[in-house]
């Protein structure tokens, strides 16, 4: 006879299973975990969620810088030189505004080609397009170049 290792009843040599509590000798001598009782648990190690890569097109962006980018794209030379110069805090100038002082900068150079008849009148449409879509870029913060414009890097 020998004894249920679950319940301690006296159980046949030859039985597979206690007939008291159910308990499976096979799986027992296996090495498997007896029925019905509790099965570790293993806790996965702590993993921190995983950071999103900083960009510095959606990095944030100072609301007063903002409206400086606004102002650099809008107003050409005079809104360029605000935007350079206005956004110097601590000695540090802002990579957004330098940004948006080069964006503004190219926009404007390339307005003056509106001088042309004809071509030129087509070209300052194509101009004032760009200059919208570059006013909602900074709107939301994002330092991101429109079409060819922001290519070319005159502002370092």
């Amino acid at each position: 006879m020998k004894t249920c290792p679950k319940c301690g009843a006296q159980i046949a040599d030859d039985a597979g299973f206690c007939t008291v509590c159910g308990f499976n000798f096979g799986a027992a001598a296996s090495g498997a975990a007896p029925q019905g009782a509790p099965q570790p648990q293993y806790q996965q190690p702590y993993q921190q969620a995983p950071v999103a890569a900083s960009h510095p097109m959606y990095a944030p962006v100072n609301p007063c810088d903002k409206v400086l980018g606004i102002v650099a794209v809008m107003c050409g030379f005079i809104g360029v030189i605000l935007a350079y110069f206005g956004g110097d805090v601590n000695g540090q100038r802002s990579d957004y505004l330098r940004f948006y002082a080069n964006e503004g900068l190219v926009l404007a150079l390339f307005a003056l080609i509106g001088i042309i008849p004809f071509i030129g009148w087509l070209w300052s449409i194509f101009n004032f397009v760009c200059m919208i879509i570059a006013i909602v870029y900074a709107c939301k913060g994002q330092t991101k170049p429109v079409l060819f414009y922001g290519t070319i890097r005159i502002i370092k």
